[in-house]
């Protein structure tokens, strides 16, 4: 059946009509990412049903969008995978903005969050540590009381279940304690604590409205075409009948 300009162009406009609706249903997730951190909340979301997008915002910058329905599942997801991760500092990037003249208290400061963020840094790069975080206190002095207090640290990791940490607090105290000058292992504390997952699988999709509508116009064209079509052929068998009966 051949369609006239008319039908096609109204067909046309009902296809970019449900264009239009697919194409507004996202909502932006998480924005402003290094790429690095985008791929891996990307794959994380996809793993688990949920329909995500990357999107180049361009210098470096990208940003990942999910259909609406699925927002606040995905939010819950990021979280419980401590995602994105944490941006460490070094101790060039602690130190390269102090000023020409600093207290002893202040470069103490500054050197015990540098020592955090290093050992931080090296423990979430061990498998399946999803967050790592290190506390240090360096060495006090008090004046007044003439009493010292020696250097410690606190160590938190969030782990998956199937990560060897577990069987690693010993390296982990060790490398603290080469790490920060004059911390023994016994002032080194370890908390570990495993991932378990609460996120439900996703529900059944329900159709929106909108789409249902965009359906039942389309399909409602293509059966008034379809329905012209045929009576058209059946009158022109009829005339060609009658034409012939004449004859």
């Amino acid at each position: 059946m051949i369609l006239s300009p008319k039908m096609r162009r109204g067909l046309l406009a009902v296809a970019c009509l449900g264009a239009l609706a697919l194409a507004g249903c996202r909502e932006t997730l998480y924005s402003g990412v290094n790429e690095a951190d985008a791929n891996e909340m990307l794959s994380t979301l996809l793993k688990h049903g949920v329909d995500a997008v990357k999107v180049d915002a361009g210098k470096g910058s990208y940003s990942v969008a999910v259909e609406r329905e699925d927002l606040v599942r995905s939010l819950d997801i990021i979280r419980e995978n401590s995602l994105p991760r944490s941006n460490f500092k070094d101790m060039g990037q602690i130190f390269s903005g102090q000023s020409m003249i600093s207290s002893q208290l202040e470069d103490q400061a500054r050197f015990a969050f540098g020592l955090s963020q290093e050992l931080s840094q090296t423990f979430a790069k061990i498998d399946g540590v999803l967050d790592a975080r290190v506390h240090v206190v360096l060495v006090q002095h008090d004046q007044s009381s003439g009493l010292t207090t020696p250097p410690s640290a606190a160590v938190f990791i969030r782990h998956n279940p199937g990560s060897p940490v577990t069987s690693m607090v010993g390296e982990i105290k060790e490398t603290a304690s080469r790490a920060v000058p004059g911390l023994n292992l016994d002032r080194v504390s370890v908390m570990l604590e495993m991932f378990r997952e609460q996120i439900l699988p996703p529900k059944a999709r329900e159709i929106p409205w909108y789409m249902q509508t965009w359906a039942l116009v389309a399909f409602g064209s293509l059966g008034m075409l379809a329905a012209m079509g045929a009576a058209l052929g059946l009158l022109a068998k009829r005339g060609l009948v009658s034409f012939r009966r004449g004859k």
